[in-house]
C-alpha cells in the first residue's frame, strides 16, 4: 500500500507542475482574517476575531484543492474552530488580477452569531457549507492581496444540559441553522 501512495503523490506533484494559473507555482500560502464588534442598545457587546490560514495546491489548469483552518476567537468564550476543505477555480483577469470561486464543506465546533460563538464546546459538530467567490491582486510574481466574499451555512444539533446546584436535572436539543455573509481580505503568497 505505500507503494500506491507515493505513486499516487508523485502524480499529483507531477500534474500540479503544469496546472498553476501562473507560470512556475504549484502552491498558494494565504491568511485572511476579520473583526466583527457587536453591541445592542447601551449595555451588550461583543467582539469576535477570525483568521484563516490555507495551503492551496493547483492539480489542473486553474484548480486548487485549498484547505483551511479558521480559528475564532470571542470575548468571555472559548476559541472555536472551523476547519474546511475547498475546491477553488482560478483564472486570470485584466492586468495583475486573477479572479476565483470555491466552494467546499467543513466542520466546525461553533457558530460566529451577532459576535459571540455558539457552542465552541467539546464533543459538538456543526456542518459547514462554503460558497465565495474573489480576487487576487499581484503586487509582485509571488505576492498578492486576497479579497473575498463568503458565504456559509452552520447546520446541526446539540444537546443543552440544565443544571440545579451542582447536578445535571436534564437536557435538551437544540437544532441551528445559520446563514453567514462575510467579506475577507488578506495575503497570499505563491510558491
Amino acid at each position: 500500500m505505500r507503494p500506491t501512495l507515493c505513486l499516487a503523490a508523485a502524480l499529483v506533484l507531477a500534474a500540479s507542475s503544469f496546472a498553476q494559473p501562473l507560470p512556475g507555482k504549484k502552491f498558494e500560502l494565504s491568511i485572511s482574517g476579520g473583526y466583527q464588534h457587536f453591541s445592542s442598545g447601551s449595555s451588550t457587546s461583543s467582539s469576535l476575531f477570525f483568521l484563516s490560514p490555507r495551503f492551496g495546491v493547483f492539480v489542473t489548469e486553474g484548480l486548487e484543492v485549498e484547505p483551511e483552518i479558521t480559528s475564532m476567537f470571542t470575548s468571555g468564550a472559548d476559541p472555536a474552530y472551523v476547519a474546511n476543505g475547498n475546491l477553488a477555480y482560478n483564472f486570470k483577469a485584466q492586468g495583475r488580477a486573477l479572479v476565483f470561486v470555491l466552494a467546499g464543506y467543513g466542520i466546525a465546533n461553533g457558530i460566529p452569531i451577532e459576535g459571540v460563538v455558539t457552542g465552541g464546546m467539546k464533543d459538538v459538530t456543526f456542518g459547514v457549507l462554503n460558497l465565495g467567490a474573489g480576487v487576487k491582486i499581484l503586487f509582485s510574481e509571488d505576492v498578492a492581496v486576497r479579497t473575498e466574499f463568503r458565504y456559509q451555512r452552520f447546520s446541526g444539533t446539540y444537546q443543552n444540559q440544565y443544571w440545579l446546584d451542582v447536578a445535571p436535572q436534564g437536557s435538551a436539543s437544540q437544532s441551528y441553522e445559520v446563514t453567514l455573509f462575510s467579506v475577507q481580505f488578506g495575503l497570499t503568497v505563491f510558491l
